[in-house]
Order: C-alpha cells, then sequence, then structure tokens
C-alpha cells in the first residue's frame, strides 16, 4: 500500500496497514482524489473491497480519533473508559 501510494502519502491521502484515509476541502476535489488513488493502486494491481469502503464522509473514527471538519479528536468513546476508570483502594486491586 505505501509503496502503490507513495507519492501521495501526505498530500491527498494517508495510509495505516491496508486502510486508507483520503481528504479533500471539497466534493469535486474528494472525487479526483478517488480517482487518483484508485489510479494508484490499480497500476500496483491492488483491488479494494467496496463492502468495507465508504466514500465521501463528512467525519469518521479512525484509529482511536474522531476526524471531521473540527480537527482531529479522541474518540469519546475512548476518553470516556478513561474518565470512568474506577479508583484503585488497594493493594489487591493493584495486583
Amino acid at each position: 500500500m505505501v509503496a502503490a501510494l507513495r507519492h501521495l502519502i501526505g498530500k491527498i491521502c494517508h495510509v495505516y496497514l491496508d486502510d486508507i484515509v483520503i481528504w479533500s476541502n471539497s466534493i469535486a476535489e474528494h472525487a479526483k482524489h478517488i480517482d487518483m488513488v484508485m489510479a494508484a493502486l490499480s497500476a500496483a494491481k491492488l483491488h479494494l473491497n467496496l463492502k468495507k469502503c465508504a466514500f465521501f464522509l463528512l467525519k469518521m473514527d479512525f484509529l482511536g480519533y474522531h476526524i471531521s471538519a473540527h480537527g482531529i479528536e479522541p474518540n469519546s468513546s475512548k476518553v470516556d473508559r478513561i474518565l470512568n476508570w474506577p479508583t484503585l483502594q488497594n493493594v489487591t486491586d493493584v495486583c
């Protein structure tokens, strides 16, 4: 994935293992970016499972973060778990 998309990573997309996130400022630009990524994957003879793909999202959760037009924030479900973590009361709890 990294080898196939090396020229696009950091400019219009990010890759983590077999996941690709594509970002854009407009719908038209996003369609163009999707075409660029698809062409690069096709040239590398890589195929997508369309059942696992989501296109034109305004917000998404990725690697424990919530990504939207407001920026990148920690996923609220992860933060809630940390905030509600029980306080250890004795040595047995620590063990």
